[in-house]
């Protein structure tokens, strides 16, 4: 293969901001690459260019290696340097090892200005930029530090937004060279404002603001995340241009989430004493009976005497038009185009929630329901809209699928002509929709968006799972906040608390023996280890009934500044015993516990918080002994580690490895806690069947069909 390495060379130091090509810089080798790509270089050779560019050792000197190897350091390619197993820590600058962001911690260079010879061809770039720069020392490590961490993170972009980063690494150079005139620079700094969509958030108490780029998407942290070198940005086109623009990012996802909480309409909430077909709905059923009679109550449709079309499998379309009219959609669509107007959000999320609802209405229109077609066609468009929205925005994306993702599972099983209903009850325990009828198997299925590790979607509070309990002595055990009346401890004060300090410790004891035996873990402790335990414990919850009888006899102006100090009085105390629990608890005993998957969950760095064990103690046999955790399906729809979309549902399983098992046990002025928490995985021992996305249960070891 032919070149012209001379012009290849001549496009380089034309394309590179400074004129000046510098094989240690990530950036300039990324310039470097696209140009050969545009003439027709191979990309094995193009790699090897590269690599020989990028010099044995990263470009350092043996001094400056030497300095990298006493921190700690190696080279990971492209001029960055960090920890092995870690993230690029520092750059290479001109042959120095310099820290990025957050992290320098060496002397600061002179301050002397610095001029770098102007590019010999006198060339101008597309966006009017000379080839010339004089930069200071220190702004050079700003520049240098957004340009690594572009580096890093560019490869994640599609090819648009990755140009568009391109393009504002280069207006960022501008800004900063000083050989421009303010008019050049106010050019630049309105450039990346009007296309990238430049903005930053509300000082925040760090006196660090991020600088966001919204039009990247879900990347637009891409040049930090309130660092010093982001301050320094939104300062330099603050004096440029005045104020920025302030992006709200919480309140942007909140608003989706918001928008897209489906709503059906109060006036099609059906309960027990307005219809005696769900009445029965619930009566009848072993597992939905046991939910309390103010959560009875499901979304449907009245015939013409105003009475429920029950079932639904037989009003197929009928449900259908209804969950699909519901005004969510329309609503996400106004806000997204309020967003997209406003600089917020790339256009993209608007167009691919416009096409969604284009593609049901026609599903609607022209589909025979139900059918396997019409099914079909609804998961397409749902999996369309899920690729569409995170490609344009992943944090936006998962703000509106979290909320759509019952509806994602609802309307294909009507489509397919399957009796499903979802509860009226936004606090519905443990599912969000109903699957079945009376005469047959009901099912609770709880839908799933989003994966962070083994995490599904939001986790549940273990309370309302524990709601569903055959046992009603088990059913009020769990509680969601360390101090809660009634749950002091997070788990019921009835299984530990007794009058006096000693009464507490023989309960204690005895709580942990009775319930791990009842299960087969009777053994999991020694004597001696079961004493301590319960000494610990006693002595906890002593410290935490004069917390709270302290705060009882104060004036607080509101319930959050109550928990507020609560929290502050805990926290000077909690060390100490977690520490004193570590030496107890073992990972080998949480591992028996609470599975292997959560034993690290429970067995932490600092210790074993109290409140958690009893917890873990309390849920590793609820979880066992529950017997209608069998009968609850787990919809998961998700982003797989190549950014494909998934959608898996799952029979549960009483193996609490099959769950994410954690613990949030502190009540905040804006959070009641959460208690233990729930999310299942499966990814324990196999569940001992598997749905198929067509609806086909299948026996997981022998493949078997079992049915439809």
């Amino acid at each position: 293969m032919s070149f012209n390495l001379n012009s290849l060379w001549l496009d380089w130091r034309a394309k590179v901001p400074d004129g000046t090509p510098n094989p240690d810089n990530a950036y300039h080798l990324v310039l470097l690459k696209e140009l050969c790509f545009k003439q027709g270089i191979d990309k094995d050779i193009i790699d090897n260019v590269i690599l020989v560019l990028e010099k044995d050792g990263g470009g350092l000197d043996d001094k400056e290696k030497e300095k990298a190897k006493s921190k700690g350091l190696v080279s990971k390619g492209y001029g960055n340097w960090g920890p092995e197993d870690g993230d690029t820590t520092h750059k290479n600058v001109d042959g120095k090892l310099t820290p990025i962001g957050d992290d320098e911690e060496e002397e600061k260079e002179p301050t002397q200005q610095t001029t770098i010879s102007p590019n010999p061809y006198e060339t101008d770039d597309s966006d009017g930029l000379t080839q010339s720069q004089n930069i200071s020392p220190e702004n050079k490590k700003v520049v240098s530090d957004f340009e690594g961490r572009v580096s890093d993170n560019i490869k994640f972009l599609s090819d648009d937004k990755k140009q568009l980063a391109k393009e504002s690494l280069e207006k960022i150079n501008t800004l900063y060279n000083e050989d421009l005139s303010e008019e050049e620079q106010k050019e630049a700094a309105q450039w990346l404002i009007d296309n990238a969509g430049f903005s930053t958030n509300e000082m925040p108490k760090s006196g660090q603001r991020k600088a966001y780029l919204n039009n990247i998407g879900g990347d637009r942290k891409i040049l930090g995340n309130g660092t010093k070198n982001t301050e320094n940005l939104v300062k330099k086109i603050e004096s440029l241009l005045g104020p920025t623009k302030i992006f709200n990012a919480k309140a942007v996802t909140q608003g989706f989430s918001t928008a897209a909480k489906p709503d059906l309409g109060d006036e099609n909430i059906i309960k027990p004493k307005d219809d005696d077909n769900v009445s029965s709905y619930f009566k009848n059923h072993p597992i939905l009976q046991k939910i309390r009679p103010g959560l009875h109550g499901i979304f449907g449709v009245r015939g013409k005497d105003g009475k429920i079309k029950m079932p639904s499998s037989k009003y197929s379309k009928d449900y259908l038009a209804q969950s699909i009219n519901n005004p969510s959609l329309q609503n996400t669509i106004n806000f997204a185009k309020k967003q997209a107007n406003e600089g917020n959000v790339d256009r993209g999320v608007l167009t691919s929630l416009e096409n969604h609802q284009k593609r049901m209405q026609d599903v609607l229109n022209n589909y025979e329901i139900p059918s396997e077609e019409a099914r079909k066609a609804i998961a397409n468009s749902y999996n369309d809209m899920m690729v569409d929205l995170h490609k344009s925005d992943p944090d936006t994306a998962s703000s509106i699928m979290k909320q759509l993702a019952e509806n994602n599972l609802y309307e294909q099983e009507l489509a397919n002509g399957e009796e499903v209903y979802l509860p009226s009850a936004g606090n519905f325990p443990a599912g969000d929709k109903i699957k079945g009828g009376t005469l047959e198997k009901v099912s609770l299925i709880s839908c799933k968006f989003g994966k962070k590790g083994r995490i599904y979607g939001c986790p549940a509070n273990s309370k309302t799972i524990c709601e569903l309990h055959q046992d009603e002595q088990k059913q009020n055990n769990q509680g969601q906040y360390l101090g809660e009346p009634g749950h002091t401890l997070v788990i019921n004060d009835k299984l530990i608390k007794g009058k006096t300090k000693e009464e507490t410790k023989e309960k204690t004891k005895g709580f942990v023996k009775n319930t791990l035996t009842e299960v087969g873990l009777g053994d999991t402790f020694s004597d001696d280890e079961m004493n301590e335990i319960s000494t610990i414990t006693s002595d906890y919850m002593e410290e935490i009934d004069n917390i709270n009888k302290e705060l009882d006899n104060m004036d607080f102006p509101n319930e959050g500044a109550r928990w507020k100090e609560f929290s502050k009085r805990v926290e000077k105390i909690e060390g100490g015993y977690k520490k004193r629990l570590g030496k107890v608890i073992t990972i080998d005993h949480a591992s028996a516990l609470i599975g292997e998957n959560n034993a690290k969950n429970l067995v932490q760095a600092g210790g074993v918080k109290i409140e958690a064990l009893m917890s873990a103690i309390e849920i590793a046999n609820n979880i066992r002994t529950n017997e209608a955790l069998n009968d609850l399906e787990h919809n998961k729809q998700f982003y797989d580690e190549n950014n494909e979309p998934k959608f898996v549902t799952s029979k549960g399983t009483q193996n609490p490895n099959d769950y994410s098992i954690t613990f949030r046990t502190k009540r905040t002025a804006g959070r009641t806690g959460g208690g233990c928490q729930l999310s299942f995985t499966g990814d324990g021992e196999p569940a001992p069947l598997e749905l198929t996305d067509d609806g086909q249960t299948i026996d997981t070891e022998t493949g078997e069909v079992k049915g439809v």
